[in-house]
């Protein structure tokens, strides 16, 4: 990952998270055997991926890590860039779900850490507005359409 990319103001829903989408952050498709278990306080969070660079996420791991109530505070300053992959529309997922990936978001913002969406469509409004670059990597005015 390169840290060209640092802070809030680089994050983004990458719709629908194709290589080049990725690879403009650095990123690739990480393989299974980088799957790792991260402390969380009391409990732990099954990632994608986990370094110092990166934590990737599914969605279903926010809302399970959510329900759970991490401490996505005390583990926002850990990685340099945060990825949640799977987002789905929000207005269509439980509100459970949808609020725990609200409250990571605003975790992230207030500390100032990067967070790519990686979503098959725009997810909608979110608390935390993110640009929605659409495969060909375009932004979207975020007034008319988008996070």
């Amino acid at each position: 990952m390169t840290t060209a990319h640092a802070g809030w103001s680089s994050s983004r829903v990458l719709v629908p998270g194709t290589e080049s989408q990725l690879g403009i952050f650095g990123l690739f498709a990480p393989p299974p055997s980088a799957a790792a278990v991260v402390r969380a306080g009391e409990g732990e969070l099954r990632a994608i991926e986990a370094d110092d660079d990166v934590l990737w996420l599914t969605f279903g791991e926010v809302a399970r890590a959510g329900a759970d109530g991490v401490d996505w505070a005390t583990l926002a300053p850990r990685h340099a860039l945060w990825v949640v992959s799977g987002v789905p529309v929000l207005a269509g997922a439980p509100a459970e779900a949808a609020g725990a990936l609200a409250a990571l978001t605003e975790v992230l913002r207030e500390r100032d850490v990067p967070l790519l969406l990686v979503a098959r469509e725009d997810p909608g409004p979110m608390p935390a507005r993110l640009p929605v670059d659409i495969e060909t990597g375009e932004a979207l005015p975020r007034e008319d359409f988008g996070s």
